[in-house]
């Protein structure tokens, strides 16, 4: 067993990981927050009007007078003010929900949910609420009794700034809910976690042997114990560092028979551990690093950002709104997807400790299955609209260059799949030949970029049989 592996990650690194996992997409914790802070700033000012007898004299009279009775009808209008635009920020962000819902698709409710801005314009209009509340509280009319200066100042600030994100709040409203934003967004999101990934091994040692994976896979099926999923639903997460820190310690290989966007039920087997006789060490381990939910997440799935944006393309082409500019916005951006997935190296899936054993394998996600993905289901859908079978064998071109030279076999396979559903179809003669016309400009173009790819070939091993 080796113990001389790489510094673990630390206790508080860990709490936070599952902090940050668990909390997630949420409408609650930016704003719970920011009330937590109104209150303490009440607390704040309440000590400076204490300590300080001579606040008011700090401020012009136009902003603060002496009569309490003035100051208690300030502070009540703008209460009243407040909470009635704090009423109209939570119906606006219902209403963008149900729009995200109809328009572009459920799954994306959760992409709005998490945006920042929405989250600190309702923590700052339910923080100033609470705060001017307490101010209003702290006001006295009897004699001699001391006017809160500073807090009645504090409510007059806090009240025009969230007028003034209530401005901006609407405009990222309205900016937000446009479908190519939406895509583009979303498509930066895979990159991030393309980067992500590539940061992350980066630090970890993967496996680049394929047969040396392949064999501890069929090892661990054939003599390891299998590992049992303790509930339903999707693999939202993994913890690598966890896994592979655990069967380093024990000595084994864990193999996992899920990667995260793939669904599981209660029972069924999660992964496979080998040798058998570590089952009882790493059962645990496993239940609590692989992350079963009822959604799916983007933060290791590359393959459901994907989705998304061909759900976007699919409403889009739906008899109910036939919107074939989306439908095309879609397709170009996922042939930028396919990009950025094309140029990373594929994964084999495993990953070994720092002494080069091998002890985790995950199901590695191949660029073929993202291309299916992609565009299967836009193609079958499209079946009859002559601007996005075009439009996607434009993409494929596009990728032909780009992508790893072993990927352009698939992206050929898909260019034939367009043009074997538009001879299927009922297109009319000129609508057929601009497809066939299209059609051999892509394969035109997969045949220069595997052309390229053999002639850089053929030079490296000159160069390095010349060496």
């Amino acid at each position: 067993m080796t113990t001389s592996r790489r510094s673990l990650r630390s206790r508080f690194s860990t709490w936070w990981w599952e902090i940050s996992y668990r909390v997630g997409p949420n409408l609650w914790v930016t704003p719970l927050l920011m009330s937590i802070g109104s209150v303490l700033l009440f607390a704040f000012s309440v000590w400076v009007d204490r300590q300080f007898d001579l606040m008011s004299s700090w401020f012009p009279s136009a902003l603060i007078n002496d009569s309490s009775s003035d100051a208690a009808i300030l502070v009540t209008a703008l209460l009243g003010a407040v909470a009635t635009a704090l009423a109209l920020v939570f119906s606006t962000s219902i209403l963008t929900f149900s729009l995200a819902s109809t328009q572009l698709g459920p799954r994306l409710i959760r992409r709005f949910m998490k945006d920042p801005i929405t989250q600190i314009t309702l923590g700052a209009f339910l923080g100033t609420v609470i705060f001017n509340v307490l101010t209003l509280s702290a006001i006295r009319s009897a004699p001699g009794s001391r006017l809160p200066t500073f807090s009645v100042f504090l409510v007059e600030v806090l009240s025009l700034c969230c007028f003034g994100l209530l401005v901006f709040y609407v405009h990222r409203v309205a900016s937000t809910i446009q479908a190519p934003t939406v895509v583009a967004a979303v498509v930066a999101d895979l990159g991030k976690v393309l980067a992500e990934r590539s940061a992350s091994m980066r630090v970890l040692l993967g496996e680049h042997d394929v047969e040396k994976v392949s064999a501890a896979v069929g090892q661990s099926r054939e003599s390891g114990a299998p590992i049992a999923a303790i509930r339903t639903g999707y693999v939202e997460l993994v913890d690598v560092e966890r896994l592979l820190e655990a069967a380093d310690l024990a000595d084994a290989v864990i193999v996992l028979n899920r990667r995260p966007g793939q669904f599981t039920q209660q029972g069924q087997i999660l992964a496979w551990v080998s040798p058998s006789s570590a089952e009882g060490r790493l059962q645990q381990v496993v239940a609590q690093a692989v992350e079963i939910g009822r959604y799916r997440t983007l933060r290791q799935d590359l393959e459901f950002a994907i989705a998304q944006v061909v759900e976007i393309a699919l409403r889009a082409l739906s008899p109910a709104i036939n919107d074939t500019y989306t439908a095309l916005t879609c397709v170009d951006w996922l042939g930028a997807a396919m990009v950025q997935v094309g140029t990373n190296p594929e994964r084999t899936g495993g990953i070994s400790s720092a002494d080069g054993t091998l002890r985790l394998v995950i199901p590695p996600l191949k660029f073929d299955r993202v291309l299916k993905t992609a565009f299967d289901l836009i193609r079958q859908s499209a079946a009859h609209n002559v601007a996005v079978l075009i439009r996607i064998l434009d993409a494929i071109s596009a990728m032909a260059p780009e992508v790893r030279p072993h990927h352009l076999a698939p992206l050929r396979k898909h260019a034939d799949l367009v043009v074997e559903t538009a001879r299927a179809g009922s297109f009319v003669s000129g609508d057929l030949e601009d497809i066939e016309q299209r059609y051999r400009l892509t394969m035109t173009c997969l045949d220069l970029a595997s052309e390229t790819a053999e002639t850089a070939q053929t030079a490296l091993t000159a160069q390095e049989t010349a060496s």
